[in-house]
């Protein structure tokens, strides 16, 4: 993995560590994404995208995949 520093707008934002995708392995993205739909007006936030199939992850997704992994209760069937 390759440690890496973003810039925006000249703006050095925090060190982020680029991942393969969980999905096909292929090269994740970092870019800016804007929530038109936002109850606060609109909003930007920072993704991964994948570049080959598209599967995008945010901090969101990853603490909803988190906390539902370590949900998740293995039921015997009968």
């Amino acid at each position: 993995m390759n440690r890496m520093r973003f810039q925006t707008a000249g703006v050095t934002t925090t060190e982020t560590t680029r991942q393969s995708c969980t999905r096909c392995y292929g090269y994740m993205a970092h870019e800016m994404c804007t929530d038109l739909e936002s109850d606060s007006g609109v909003s930007t936030f920072w993704v991964h995208r994948c570049i080959q199939c598209g599967d995008v992850t945010d901090e969101v997704i990853l603490r909803n995949r988190s906390s539902s992994n370590a949900d998740t209760v293995c039921v015997a069937a009968a």
